[in-house]
């Protein structure tokens, strides 16, 4: 698994590579997204356009990280997430919690208008 973090203006994008299931890969993702947190980089961006699947620990993950952000009034976005992920999300009712978009300049936009 690999993780990119590109800090832009007040979001952050994190691209992730690769499954993240309890291990080593959530524990990777769970620490930067821990590190933006404590930063106070709290809008992000997360393109999962290359991740594959993810267990509950990722879920428990993502949802600490939406938590932590929106204590801060911050937003979290899955980017060209695939249709396993959405199904799993959907499954999970956690899809409405997320903002999603297929492209930068939707992700962006979505960032941009808060009602959205």
């Amino acid at each position: 698994m690999e993780i990119k973090v590109n800090p832009s203006d007040n979001v952050t994008i994190v691209e992730i590579r690769g499954r993240i299931v309890e291990g080593d890969s959530a524990n990777e993702v769970h620490k930067v997204l821990r590190t933006l947190i404590r930063d106070k980089r709290v809008h992000t961006i997360l393109d999962v356009s290359e991740v594959s699947w993810f267990d509950s620990t990722a879920i428990g993950i993502l949802v600490s990280h939406y938590v932590s952000a929106k204590k801060l009034d911050g937003r979290v976005l899955l980017l060209k997430a695939n249709d396993k992920v959405k199904i799993l999300m959907k499954l999970v009712h956690l899809y409405d919690r997320f903002g999603w978009a297929d492209d930068m300049d939707g992700a962006r936009s979505w960032f941009e208008n808060p009602a959205s």
